[in-house]
């Protein structure tokens, strides 16, 4: 399947620590919706695009695009699927509000559901959500990050835990539950990382394929993402071209992993080789890295100015949490 994930916006209503897209709650441009049909056009024409996933950031943050963008993909006979926090679902008629136009269109909802969102969602929302889900028709599932699934020995994975058995006794029911191991790139590279590495060594297999989804090997286009600074890519910050200055069907066309000065290092040495080069920059390895994302966010963020048409959106790179010279981690949660 072909599919196309697109940001509306990095802005979010919350700020999770293990957020590979560094979103924050600073309001944040939303991408135009000319540039998404456009694209979602061009591939369903070239690349035979089944499915676009609706995400942010928060989609909330932008309802009407969200409706407007469901209503024109989903009548061009592509799939659509909103990835959501739910905390829009302040009481019942907020609720149906958003979900309304969604489920008259067949688009379905992925909900947020762990301890990293519950500081800043409370999970009475993601429960509010689902049962409105479920009154209206609509189809819907939950999606879980932990530090380490299954073990699920942090404190903060045994919370994840426990509130799925409660949205359970709530609902009435246990969904479709995506659950898994975080990735430790973005935010989760700093901030959580430094948790599970020790011990772990450093990550020397090759990377081929996007990890967190079944069809995202690097030489396909089978997985693409696009933001709201126009930048198609496979993710993680790794940009292929933006489509504000170069067609879609010519970035389809000129597409080759073994020819991008950054896939083709993680194909044939993986995020590794991408270090020993950022050690020519002053990177300095480590002993230990909680996977080969770890590893592979510290490298790009050294080469990211060696490489800038390519290690972008800035959003991904840690230079965006800074503000004045300073980090910014006044919503880092306590662990």
């Amino acid at each position: 399947m072909s599919v196309l994930k697109i940001h509306l916006t990095y802005g979010c209503t919350a700020q999770c620590d293990h957020c590979r897209f560094r979103c924050t709650r600073r309001p944040g441009p939303a991408i135009e919706h000319d540039l998404v049909t456009e694209c979602v056009d061009a591939l369903k024409r070239l690349n035979r695009l089944e499915l676009v996933v609706l995400m942010g950031g928060e989609p909330g943050l932008c309802a009407d695009l969200t409706h407007r963008l469901t209503a024109t993909i989903t009548a061009m006979g592509v799939a659509v699927r909103v990835e959501t926090n739910a905390s829009w679902a302040t009481d019942d008629e907020a609720a149906r509000r958003f979900l309304a136009p969604l489920v008259a269109w067949g688009a379905a909802v992925m909900y947020s559901l762990d301890a990293w969102h519950e500081p800043f969602v409370p999970p009475e929302r993601v429960m509010r959500a689902a049962r409105m889900s479920e009154r209206l028709g609509g189809r819907y599932c939950l999606e879980m990050a932990y530090l380490d699934f299954p073990s699920c020995g942090h404190e903060r994975d045994r919370r994840s835990n426990e509130l799925l058995a409660d949205f359970e006794r709530q609902v009435g029911r246990r969904p479709e539950v995506y659950q898994g191991t975080m990735l430790f790139n973005g935010r989760a590279a700093e901030r959580l990382a430094p948790l599970v590495a020790s011990g772990r060594g450093v990550p020397g297999e090759v990377c081929d394929r996007v990890p967190w989804w079944y069809n995202g090997d690097l030489r396909t286009l089978e997985l693409l993402e696009l933001d709201p600074d126009g930048y198609l890519s496979k993710g993680c910050g790794i940009a292929i071209a933006n489509i504000r200055g170069t067609p879609v069907g010519a970035v389809l066309d000129a597409y080759d992993a073994d020819r991008h000065p950054i896939f083709s290092t993680l194909l044939q040495a993986g995020p590794l080789g991408l270090a020993r080069e950022a050690e020519a920059l002053g990177y300095t390895l480590k002993a230990d890295y909680a996977d080969k994302c770890h590893l592979c966010q510290e490298a790009r963020e050294v080469l990211s100015s060696k490489y800038p048409a390519y290690l972008v959106p800035e959003q991904h790179y840690r230079k965006t949490d800074f503000h004045g010279g300073h980090y910014d981690d006044r919503h880092q949660s306590a662990l």
